[in-house]
């Protein structure tokens, strides 16, 4: 590792991220397991349903091709500035004049370090929500299934980024198996109905007409985890190389997941209901995977219960990689106390941030079900309000992107990739966050504009402090591998 990746202000027990200890496995793994499959599709398909009908299943299949584009601007940045911070990093750098930079890359690490553990923790309160309604156990006792599954998961990640990795890919491959396996069962059981994901059926107001507004939001949504290896750059082998294949392989992987899935859920219900009858059931079940298993496949119906457990636990396990590698960047930067970015000798990880991260999620949990008392309503006000401040993070990379090639890499400036990408990544972003956001829509949503905006205020005051406070440097905030 570069001399430039080192803190020289931290303290001495402070230590670099081990360089080359992750491959390509490892990235690749560990993206996998943060967006999440399982969860996400059993998540989002009855809304999608609701608006496309039948041909649910190619909203995926457009969602992956717009998140490739704004996936090219991650690509393009690490390929020119590996980097712990990430986006922290390349929008520090991106823009000109050092105050700019610091400005910008403080508010972009304080929204960071409150977006990852809400959107997470929506992710790890799920597990308790699906194993009590699953159990038929009292719903109070979510909280501390939920806790529970945070703090089982934390020795695995103070003990090594390997074994977090090959724990994460563990729980990625259990779902990927047993969504494949479900596909191909109902696929083969149902196969007189294989041809209804090509017509418009049912839906509202159905097919390719039903993809706009929160529809194509959602399945945008669906692959938010996407990004999880950009903070891994200076642990990562041949970064500028490894992280561009990560992003591509895992939204490829995961698109074809998430479109087996889909099309067998559309077409076992058709064949079992008749078309337009088991297009309406979709959208009217709280969980139709499991109502389609015990029909088509009962002997795969626990299976099929444990894998929303294993795929939220896989996505806590393995989006805390990023989220640590954001606390230690900030930290070693001046932006949190520098104990914090503190990583082992023995296991080579930032112990301390990944505690902070953890505890975050912890807190948050528990205070809001102080509030809400309802693990449905957390989860859906967590992953509502933390998801639009990542899409403008994702925009404004797109955004910055061609000023920051022309500026730095002029030589290798192109039109498709330096402003094409860019533009369909900025448009996807920006019609996704005014879908999430819009004020016309049923509560709580409608609400959600008020939260986003609390959470911009809190990083401008951050960016503002480190101004004042004479802080971190921008060359410090994008410090990464040369």
């Amino acid at each position: 590792m570069s001399e430039t990746t080192r803190d020289v202000t931290a303290p001495a027990a402070t230590r670099s991220l081990p360089a080359n200890s992750i491959g390509l496995f490892g990235t690749t793994s560990s993206t996998l397991a943060n967006i999440a499959p399982a969860l996400s599709v059993f998540l989002t398909i009855p809304a999608i349903v609701l608006s496309m009908g039948s041909m649910a299943p190619w909203a995926f299949v457009l969602a992956a091709i717009a998140i490739l584009a704004t996936g090219n601007s991650l690509i393009e940045f690490t390929r020119r500035m590996p980097s712990a911070g990430g986006f922290i990093s390349y929008l520090t750098r991106a823009v000109r004049g050092s105050r700019t930079g610091t400005f910008l890359g403080s508010m972009t690490f304080y929204l960071l370090l409150f977006i990852y553990p809400v959107s997470v923790g929506s992710v790890v309160v799920f597990i308790g929500s699906w194993t009590v309604s699953y159990a038929n156990w009292s719903p109070g006792i979510w909280i501390w299934v939920t806790l529970g599954a945070m703090v089982a998961g934390l020795p695995v990640l103070l003990r090594g980024t390997g074994i977090s990795v090959k724990a994460a890919f563990v729980m990625f491959l259990t779902e990927a198996v047993a969504l494949v396996l479900f596909a191909v069962v109902v696929l083969v059981r149902a196969h007189s109905a294989l041809a209804v994901p090509f017509h418009a059926i049912g839906g509202s107001p159905g097919g390719f007409a039903g993809i706009g507004g929160l529809t194509f939001g959602l399945a945008v949504f669906a692959y938010v985890g996407w990004e999880n290896s950009a903070p891994l750059a200076e642990e990562s082998k041949n970064p500028r190389r490894t992280i561009p294949l990560t992003v591509v392989l895992s939204i490829g992987v995961v698109m074809l997941v998430f479109f087996l899935a889909a099309y067998a859920l559309v077409v076992g219900y058709a064949s079992w209901q008749g078309s337009a009858k088991g297009i309406a059931s979709i959208g009217s079940l709280a969980n139709p995977y499991l109502t389609l298993t015990s029909h088509y496949v009962p002997w795969l119906h626990l299976i099929m219960f444990l894998i929303g457990v294993t795929s939220s636990f896989g996505c806590y396990l393995a989006a805390a990689l990023p989220g640590s590698r954001y606390i230690y960047h900030g930290s070693r930067a001046g932006l949190l106390p520098a104990q914090l970015s503190r990583v082992s000798a023995r296991t080579g990880v930032p112990y301390a941030s990944i505690t902070l991260y953890v505890a975050l999620m912890v807190a948050t949990t528990v205070i809001l079900d102080l509030i809400l008392h309802s693990a449905g309503s957390i989860a859906t006000y967590e992953a509502g309000i933390s998801t639009v401040p990542l899409l403008i993070i994702y925009g404004a990379t797109c955004a910055l992107l061609p000023f920051f090639v022309w500026r730095t890499d002029r030589g290798t400036f192109s039109v498709l990739r330096h402003i094409v990408f860019p533009l369909l990544g900025v448009g996807v972003v920006g019609y996704g966050i005014w879908e999430s956001i819009n004020p016309g829509q049923a509560a709580p949503a409608d609400h959600y504009w008020y939260y986003v905006l609390a959470y911009l205020v809190v990083g401008a005051a951050g960016g503002l402090y480190a101004l004042r406070s004479r802080g971190p440097r921008a060359e410090v905030l994008s410090r990464g591998l040369e």
